[in-house]
């Protein structure tokens, strides 16, 4: 049975004093960062992870991050540099979304701690059952037309 609890997603879930791992999120290119990551609450069948990431300061770079990320600064400093781009500071917080696909560094500045939502690439066959299924949908008597109330085709309840 699906339970629908709402999950709190708490920065004490990392205590102060706890020491990080190597970090794996990418290349360490200077420093000894550390990170700890909880995950907290995971759904669509692991494709979807929420919970709290601290990493202590160096430089990582990153390549083809494989999540849509969506981050809020609880502490620290970092700065982001897309590969091409222009570095931004992000302090405590700041709330950013981290494209699925970047690719640039991290300089972890100051101790950084988040709350993040990560969403995975679907696998190809999901993509496949999906479009199947929305071009079956389209093809049935009816399809396309709007009820009352209803915005270009939306379903009540869905919020996006």
């Amino acid at each position: 049975m699906t339970d629908f609890t709402p999950v709190p997603i708490e920065s004490h879930r990392i205590a102060d004093d706890e020491v990080g791992k190597p970090a794996l999120f990418g290349t360490v290119l200077s420093g000894q960062p550390l990170e700890i990551h909880r995950d907290l609450y995971q759904g669509d069948h692991g494709r979807f992870k929420s919970g709290i990431w601290q990493c202590t300061p160096g430089t990582v770079a990153m390549k083809d991050w494989p999540y849509e990320e969506f981050c809020v600064l609880l502490s620290g400093r970092v700065i982001i540099t897309p590969q091409g781009g222009t570095p931004r500071e992000y302090k405590a917080g700041d709330a950013l979304v981290l494209p699925m696909g970047f690719t640039g560094t991290w300089e972890i500045i100051e101790t950084v701690r988040k709350y993040f939502a990560v969403q995975k690439r679907q696998s190809l066959l999901r993509q496949a059952k999906a479009r199947a299924t929305g071009w079956l949908r389209s093809r049935r008597p009816g399809a396309g037309k709007t009820g009352a109330g209803q915005a270009g085709g939306a379903q009540p309840g869905t919020a996006f």
